[in-house]
């Protein structure tokens, strides 16, 4: 069953029983989770091919909502927890995408911890344009915000539009309408890797 989001429509809340798995078909989505005072916090963003949450659970552990327009097909619970049980290649999948996300973790806590805002947006743009795990480089999301951007890295809008600013002047990126073109890959990981 596929069903379709607009703009900021919450498809699925945290805490709440996880009934459904949803595959992106199409768009994107943020992940964020609640805080006691009732801001929230970017934790991730899903595009084409991911599947939320990415692993077998009783609830959601996150909330998710649609940027623009998002196209998911509904695979519920019960027929996921079965293919796991007969199916060998599931299962390991399933495996192959919670490991992707422990590993971005981890890279996220770096990020936060050990780097400069300057190494933390290169770090995210190049994620993002190598989400596809193939060798061509994709555009940023239109969908994902400045605002988004900065929530996610911990850092001001006004930081992150300066940056993008000096990027685009350094001519590592450039920019159409909202859409994010990477044009230097090489000398963006030269930024990340000058923090390790």
């Amino acid at each position: 069953m596929e069903r379709s989001f607009g703009d900021r429509q919450e498809f699925m809340t945290e805490d709440t029983p996880a009934s459904m798995h949803f595959h992106v078909v199409s768009g994107g989505a943020r992940l964020f989770k609640s805080l006691p005072d009732g801001r929230r916090q970017i934790i991730g963003f899903a595009h084409k091919g991911d599947v939320l949450p990415a692993y077998p659970c009783t609830h959601y552990h996150y909330s998710a909502e649609a940027m623009r327009t998002l196209r998911v097909a509904c695979v519920p619970a019960p027929y996921l927890r079965h293919l796991h049980e007969t199916s060998p290649g599931a299962c390991a999948a399933s495996l192959r995408t919670t490991r992707q996300l422990l590993v971005g973790f981890h890279n996220r806590l770096l990020m936060l911890g050990r780097q400069t805002a300057r190494e933390r947006l290169a770090a995210f743009l190049i994620g993002q344009g190598t989400r596809m795990g193939r060798g061509e480089l994709w555009p940023v999301d239109p969908g994902i915000s400045r605002a988004d951007i900065a929530d996610f890295l911990g850092l001001t809008t006004e930081t992150v539009s300066r940056l993008l600013s000096a990027f685009h002047r350094e001519k590592l990126i450039s920019r159409e309408r909202r859409a994010i073109h990477i044009l230097d890959p090489d000398r963006l990981r030269a930024i990340v890797a000058h923090s390790e």
